[in-house]
């Protein structure tokens, strides 16, 4: 018998192999893997419309006004808008019969002078016989007041005071606990008073004030907003509670997204040994810094969008390239492939053509160290962004106050900003998520060196991470481009509805092709069937809903 071993094909199959894998690793450091479609133009997305019917119509609120507080109704005004609901306005002074308050999905005072109405008794009347009457604004003590205490819920009312801090008595997001946000800088007048055991609280101060509550009174219900902050749109996550608590059931579009920018990328590292003796600074960086970058992005599917700015000594290919250009070479094509994108940061100058040249310097750096790669997006820290300026930029992150659009580019507002997070940063935080379901987090890695502890600081983005996972696991991590993409149907579509026993039918009028659009849908029912949908419960009553399709349906079923 031969027993001689006949290896030659092992050997060939496993060099074979060996040879692949290592033109493959040397095609994914060269220039050739940025020329592929994935690191360039996204493909074409067709955009679909469909017309309404009569039949279909997009919820009405009334909006009740004083001479009081003009800034806290144009602020609540543009917020229903937002939330994509109509909104009629008329002075309280102005209502004279229940008939004026019927036939919308709710009434909402933005007023403290409930005094003005002439008969308080309409008010009962309406909620008694099944309405539902929001107090968006702490009410001035008065004659109404004292006609209203007992069906508000209140069984005792004493004198304004200043409060600070916000404690969910119940969470908004999934159904562990309540949150506090224990900062002196969220700040409320408000009446101190003391509830009914049939009051639902949903908000109090830090000091145990309740800030937000409702009371059912007859066949309907009050919700009171016992403070002031509602005037600031960037506080608002109250207000959409009470409105999600005046309806059977209320639907409006948000994004789904949240982007993570370095700003300042790829570092502009000192010389010396400034954050450890045991390495150079840029060592440090890229021994110590990026790999752990790296890692949390990678646990946590992030995205990374780093933006940079060419700094005036960093000269192109005119000769020996720069420290800094190899760096972004270096580092630019790495976050290529970890899925994250290059943007530009929008210069601040004090003329124009300084602006327009810095940032054309700063997309020629790009596109030489990143042959190929197109620059869809661009961050600001202007508050009067430049759109003009950058030509095929279809996305921008800016410190604007909301989602919108400027001729054809998409601006995000910025959030947050650092590794550590305060309770009032997160305050913020929370209201972009639960407004828009969106939020940028900007992080800037150089301030190691001007204020120390990078290793700490990491542990705590780290932290951050996995506290945003566990709250809000179904937010999706995106480059700024894509959050923008995200982001058209909810500036550009209107939502219409129509009811048939317990099935809800949603009709959106625009929305890109082969996408999925957003909402949040709160009711107090199960969900029994849903079609061209998917629906997710995210909290107490409230539902992540995914669509396909411009049409698509919910059917409810019972009481939760």
């Amino acid at each position: 018998m031969n027993k001689k071993f006949k290896i030659e094909r092992s050997i060939y199959a496993m060099g074979t192999f060996i040879a692949v894998v290592g033109v493959l690793f040397l095609i994914a450091r060269s220039d050739a893997v940025l020329k592929f479609r994935y690191f360039n133009e996204p493909p074409e997305q067709g955009v679909l419309q469909q017309e309404v019917k009569a039949s279909q119509y997009v919820p009405s609120y009334l909006l009740l006004t004083g001479p009081d507080q003009p800034d806290l109704q144009y602020s609540l005004k543009n917020r229903l808008e937002l939330m994509g609901k109509d909104v009629v306005v008329r002075p309280i002074s102005s209502i004279k019969s229940e008939a004026n308050l019927a036939g919308y999905a709710s009434v909402v005072v933005a007023t403290e002078q409930i005094d003005l109405i002439k008969e308080t008794d309409l008010l009962l009347r309406f909620v008694k016989n099944g309405g539902s009457l929001f107090l968006a604004v702490r009410p001035s003590p008065g004659p109404a007041l004292s006609a209203l205490y007992q069906p508000l819920g209140l069984v005792e009312t004493g004198y304004f005071v200043e409060t600070s801090g916000i404690e969910l008595e119940q969470p908004f997001f999934g159904e562990n606990g309540g949150t506090f946000f224990e900062s002196e800088t969220i700040i409320n007048s408000s009446l101190s008073v003391r509830l009914s055991g049939d009051a639902e609280l949903f908000a109090s101060s830090s000091s145990g004030i309740p800030l937000l509550w409702k009371a059912s009174y007859g066949e309907g219900t009050f919700i009171i907003f016992n403070g002031t902050m509602f005037m600031t749109v960037a506080d608002q996550a109250l207000f959409v509670k009470g409105i999600q608590q005046a309806s059977e059931h209320v639907i409006m579009p948000i994004v789904n997204a949240r982007v993570t920018e370095l700003s300042g990328f790829p570092f502009l590292v000192p010389d010396g040994r400034d954050l450890s003796p045991s390495y150079t600074n840029r060592d440090y960086y890229r021994t110590v810094v990026w790999p752990e970058l790296q890692r949390i992005e990678s646990k946590y599917d992030l995205n990374y969008t780093a933006s940079y700015a060419a700094p005036e000594d960093a000269v192109p290919s005119e000769g020996e390239p720069s420290r800094v250009l190899e760096d972004l070479r270096l580092y630019g094509r790495e976050l290529l492939r970890m899925g994250g994108e290059m943007a530009v940061q929008e210069p601040v100058f004090k003329t124009a053509d300084q602006s327009a040249r810095f940032y054309e310097a700063s997309v020629q750096h790009i596109q030489e160290a990143l042959p190929g790669y197109p620059v869809r997006s661009a961050v600001s820290s202007s508050l009067e962004a430049n759109v003009d300026l950058m030509e095929d930029v279809s996305a921008m992150l800016a410190p604007n106050a909301y989602v919108k659009e400027m001729k054809e580019t998409i601006v995000l507002p910025k959030t947050v900003e650092g590794f550590d997070l305060d309770d009032h940063t997160k305050w913020r935080l929370f209201n972009e998520v639960a407004l828009s379901g969106f939020y940028a987090h900007s992080l800037f890695p150089y301030r190691f060196f001007e204020e120390g502890h990078a290793e700490e600081q990491m542990a705590a983005f780290s932290n951050f991470q996995q506290s945003i996972h566990n709250q809000i696991p179904w937010i999706r991590s995106l480059p700024l481009s894509e959050a923008g993409e995200a982001a058209y149907a909810y500036i550009n579509s209107d939502l219409y509805e129509e009811h048939n026993g317990n099935t809800l039918t949603f009709y959106a009028t625009t929305m890109k092709e082969k996408a999925q659009t957003y909402y949040y849908f709160s009711t107090n029912r199960t969900i029994a069937e849903t079609e061209n949908c998917e629906v997710k419960k995210i909290g107490k009553d409230l539902y992540l809903v995914a669509a396909d399709q411009l049409t698509f349906s919910i059917v409810l079923g019972g009481l939760q």
